[in-house]
């Protein structure tokens, strides 16, 4: 038979029914707002929220369509041991010898496409990268 405590149970430090109401009024501030929304905010605000993410998928499958060549390794060796790379870019930059195109690396790299083209066109842009 269980042993039952002594000691008195403390109630909560906190309402339950106010943190969910608090909740939903954070998940409808999240919200996406209407168009109409955007006009009534300041300039500035209005542009911001309209303005695309720089990090869109679009954007890196478009830089990708422009990239002609095969990717190889633009720095020495030394200088590329001293980045702080993670494993990932490791292994993206292990397959860019010169004898595959970007589209063969990136299936051959067995990781998200997104995931995978954001990285290369990372050290692309770091000087990593080339493409010949």
């Amino acid at each position: 038979m269980p042993r039952t405590s002594e000691r008195p149970a403390a109630s909560a430090s906190f309402d339950d029914m106010e943190v969910e109401r608090d909740s939903e009024v954070h998940v409808k501030a999240a919200r996406p707002q209407p168009e109409s929304a955007l006009l009534e905010t300041p300039r500035s605000e209005a542009r911001i929220a309209k303005r695309p993410r720089l990090d869109d998928e679009t954007a890196d499958d478009a830089w990708a369509r422009g990239v002609t060549g095969e990717p190889v390794i633009a720095i020495a060796d030394d200088l590329l041991r001293r980045l702080p790379l993670d494993h990932r870019a490791g292994f993206l930059l292990s397959l860019m010898d010169g004898t595959m195109d970007l589209e063969t690396v990136l299936d051959v790299s067995a990781m998200p496409r997104e995931d995978a083209l954001r990285m290369v066109r990372s050290l692309f842009e770091l000087g990593v990268v080339a493409f010949r």
